[in-house]
């Protein structure tokens, strides 16, 4: 009998083990699961608030995809194991949801290609790298020409080009003669804004050009002067004027080859956070200035460019509170526009007025691979 009861009694052991590790398991991803839905919530929240004044929320808004993943994850756990606190989690994946939109977007899925019509425009938009003019591999020039026609032979209304160079004396980046002359009979409009030059009587800045006259052109000074801008150029159409801005905010001016860390990891990680912290800080206030210009103007809005920051940014839900986005309205899966080794980079965005515009066509022209972004196009009907 002894021996029986010492066996008896070391099950009970076990079982009693084996709950209290149950209970101990269930009792710690409770608490990981509230720690991860008061992040989510305050990640969410981070949007709403200026980096330009508590740079903190800059850093904060880049844990959303991740607070996303980990609630999906929290979840399907709960409810195979058929718990309840499957909702906390369901709730804040609610809640969030202005943040897939963002991330991806099912509104292009019956994509195709769309003609332009009379009540319809057209819009490009295109970080080209400055034409390449110090990335030559070669005194062929074969990317700098491959840009510049791929450009001629897009034949969109409107081309937002952000990083543009144009050297009048050199043949063959003298840029702005050869995309405004076009191969049509009708030469193309531009309003051009340079920030800077170099040795070569090169400058650099940012340009629009229009198949459609201008009635008005300028610019959007930023508080703090840089090499990057904001312009805007109102165009008529028919009997309709559309005011197009074309941006490009501050660059994180983060090398791509200094983010490995292989010998000083610590050095790597103060390296991009010292940039990022500066980037949204100066963002911010450069998207201040663009929201509060786009309230004074008196036609309906397309807005274009290179925001340098991502859709879970303080910058992009800044735009996107007065303007709809188009890759949200017609674009198809992730679209992602960075053309690097941060490939899952969506940093180039159309926005426009909803109220007089209606998207109907966004595509990311992934198959161009010239610069180190693809340049989207976007086609809009005005109502």
């Amino acid at each position: 009998m002894f021996p029986q009861n010492r066996s008896r009694n070391s099950r009970i052991r076990k079982v009693k083990y084996d709950s209290w590790r149950r209970r101990n398991a269930r009792r710690t991803f409770r608490f990981i699961n509230s720690l991860v839905l008061v992040v989510s919530v305050s990640a969410y929240l981070s949007v709403l608030v200026s980096p330009e004044y508590f740079w903190l929320s800059g850093f904060i808004s880049m844990l959303i995809p991740f607070c996303i993943i980990i609630n999906v994850f929290f979840v399907f756990l709960w409810w195979w194991r058929k718990r309840w606190y499957a909702l906390y989690s369901l709730f804040v994946l609610i809640i969030g949801f202005p943040f897939w939109q963002a991330s991806i977007s099912l509104g292009g899925i019956w994509k195709e290609n769309i003609d332009t019509t009379k009540n319809s425009l057209s819009v490009l938009s295109y970080n080209v790298r400055e034409f390449d003019v110090y990335q030559q591999r070669d005194n062929k020039y074969s990317i700098t020409k491959n840009t510049i026609g791929w450009i001629k032979n897009d034949t969109s209304d409107i081309k937002c080009i952000q990083d543009f160079y144009n050297a009048e004396s050199a043949e063959i980046f003298n840029t702005r003669e050869q995309l405004s002359a076009q191969e049509s009979d009708t030469p193309y409009y531009f309003h051009v804004r340079y920030t800077s030059a170099n040795h070569r009587k090169g400058q650099f800045g940012i340009a629009i050009f229009s198949k459609h006259p201008f009635i008005n052109k300028g610019e959007v000074p930023f508080r703090i002067r840089t090499d990057n801008g904001a312009i805007f150029a109102d165009v008529v159409k028919g009997k309709d004027t559309i005011r197009i801005y074309n941006i490009h905010l501050e660059s994180m001016s983060i090398n791509q080859n200094e983010l490995q860390p292989i010998d000083n990891p610590e050095e790597t990680f103060w390296y991009a956070g010292k940039r990022l912290k500066k980037g949204f800080s100066m963002r911010a206030g450069q998207v201040q200035t663009i929201t509060e210009h786009i309230k004074t103007s008196p036609y309906p809005v397309v807005l274009c460019g290179d925001l340098n920051d991502l859709p879970y940014s303080y910058t992009y839900f800044k735009l996107r509170g007065s303007l709809d986005n188009s890759f949200e309205s017609k674009g198809l899966g992730t679209e992602f526009t960075f053309n690097g080794k941060l490939f899952f980079l969506r940093i180039d965005n159309q926005f426009y007025d909803d109220d007089k515009l209606d998207c109907i066509y966004f595509n990311t022209h992934r198959e161009i691979s010239f610069s180190d972004h693809y340049p989207i196009r976007a086609v809009y009907e005005i109502e």
